[in-house]
């Protein structure tokens, strides 16, 4: 097989396919953790990227972390530490490896929500990006290294994120350090960045140090050399779009090997597309794989220590957003990105093996549109009552939406007509039971979600995503239940007697 103009045997994929697990507010019970690690080995992944945020039980001055925020009374539930000793040991007798992720500047909303440390922000109204140049930033870097570090013990590498940092250089100390420094808004990043990496390999010398990519994208080769960060940590390129808009080039694989000796990719198998998504878009996923084999492919002879892919799972936009994408959704997804990448690519055969892995009878990659009826058959998968209670959600708020903007509701039953009486009863006894037979189903899969989310999610986590997506549903058909039972009620009495016009 050719990818990109060489053959396969002549490319270097890398030995490791990890898995990123998002815990991001809503942690997964230990319980599914046993299901879930040895699926995902049997799959052919190799490891774990495990980004705990603010689950992870941190202790001593960072235990506020894992508490309730002062903007919004809403708890993470963080693990205990047990729980969290039991995910690492499951994840071992697997045979996973295991590389923990610590934000150290960007994406710090779950630290810098908190009035604790709401000093450290770079704008004081922005909880999300922390101030290189305040003297306690480092402080609390350094806290959180050292309370992951001590608790995952053996690891070989450690991610210390990095990524879109929205927020940097507006403070006056920042500003005046781009003025006056010789490599700007670059050397700003570059000293934080080589700081906090210089800290790991005084204290822990045998990790090795990965870093996402995006901030490096646009320095100069020449101006990484000078930080000598080649010998201080191994970028990750990440890139989550799909073949018609998946662009990395040669120029950045030839500048990466200039400066680096390692590098990894990462791809996505949920949480790149919409930040309000409910089921991945599997096909989207196939093709990022499919465009990253090409790319590793076409630029093979530029890449010289190419570690292997982590196929990123986003469970939300950044850590105010909502929910996207549960993992259990996600697994038919996941199952066919790391497929596709250890075959090379994808095929019908490869889509009818993955099926009948996972206990389909429907080839779910046919079509984009779900059915009209939700697929309540057994599947083979961990947690997959989830993701057809979600799959039912999808096709049940279609015909919801398609109820409420229907022209027979914008016509007759309008909040103008409601709010003045002036309806038409026999349109009302036509609306009515379409409007109480969707709000029975909605109570229905209300019921489905709750009792399976409870196998594999805390509370506060169903609460979210009920009240999120179930309740304004179920909400609204109950006031449109209403308006049309009050609206029958009124009988033969006189309509539009308010504004005189009958």
């Amino acid at each position: 097989m050719y990818l990109g103009g060489y053959k396969m045997e002549n490319l270097t994929f890398g030995t490791q396919r990890i898995v990123h697990l998002d815990l991001k507010g809503a942690p997964l019970k230990v319980s599914y953790f046993e299901k879930f690690f040895p699926f995902i080995k049997s799959i052919g992944a190799t490891g774990i990227l495990l980004e705990w945020e603010d689950t992870f039980p941190y202790s001593r001055e960072l235990l506020q972390i894992g508490g309730l925020s002062n903007s919004a009374q809403i708890q993470s539930a963080p693990y205990s530490l047990e729980e969290a000793k039991q995910i690492l040991y499951l994840a071992s007798d697997c045979g996973l490896t295991i590389i923990p992720l610590v934000q150290t500047f960007g994406h710090m909303e779950f630290v810098l929500k908190h009035d604790q440390w709401r000093a450290l922000r770079e704008v004081d109204a922005y909880p999300s990006s922390m101030c290189p140049s305040n003297s306690e930033t480092m402080p609390l870097v350094r806290s959180l290294i050292k309370q992951i570090v001590a608790f995952h013990q053996n690891i070989e590498y450690i991610h210390i994120g990095g990524d879109e940092i929205w927020h940097m250089g507006l403070c006056n100390s920042c500003q005046k350090r781009i003025q006056n420094g010789k490599y700007g808004r670059h050397g700003l990043y570059l000293d934080h960045v080589t700081e906090v990496a210089q800290y790991i390999r005084d204290n822990y010398s045998n990790l090795k140090i990965i870093i996402w990519d995006d901030m490096l994208r646009n320095i100069d080769a020449n101006v990484m050399q000078d930080y000598y960060l080649g010998n201080l940590i191994e970028p990750m390129l990440w890139h989550y779009c799909s073949s018609d808009n998946f662009q990395l080039g040669g120029q950045l694989w030839e500048k990466y090997a200039a400066v680096f000796k390692n590098v990894w990719g990462a791809s996505a198998f949920k949480g790149a597309t919409s930040s309000a998504q409910v089921i991945p878009i599997s096909k989207f996923h196939i093709s990022n794989h499919e465009a990253w084999l090409n790319e590793l492919g076409l630029h093979a002879g530029k890449i010289i220590n190419f570690r292997g892919i982590v196929l990123t799972g986003w469970s939300r936009f950044d850590h105010y957003a909502t929910l996207c994408e549960l993992l259990p959704c996600a697994i038919p997804s996941l199952t066919i990105c790391v497929k596709t990448w250890l075959c090379g690519g994808f095929n019908s055969e490869l889509n009818r093996s993955v099926k009948k892995m996972l206990g389909y009878n429907e080839n779910f990659l046919d079509t984009d549109v779900p059915p009209r009826n939700p697929l309540l058959s057994q599947l083979d998968f961990p947690g997959w009552q989830i993701f057809v209670g979600f799959e039912w959600f999808v096709n049940l708020k279609s015909r919801y939406k398609s109820i409420i903007e229907s022209d027979q509701m914008n016509t007759w039953f309008n909040s103008w007509q409601i709010a003045n009486n002036y309806t038409n009863p026999m349109q009302i006894d036509a609306i009515f039971p379409v409007i109480n037979e969707v709000l029975t189903e909605v109570t229905s899969l209300e019921t489905y979600l709750k009792a399976n989310l409870e196998q594999i999610y805390f509370s506060h986590t169903i609460d979210e995503l009920l009240g999120t997506l179930i309740n304004p549903i179920k909400n609204n058909l109950k006031q449109i239940k209403s308006d049309c039972e009050t609206q029958l009620a009124l009988g033969c009495r006189v309509r539009g007697k308010k504004l005189n016009l009958v």
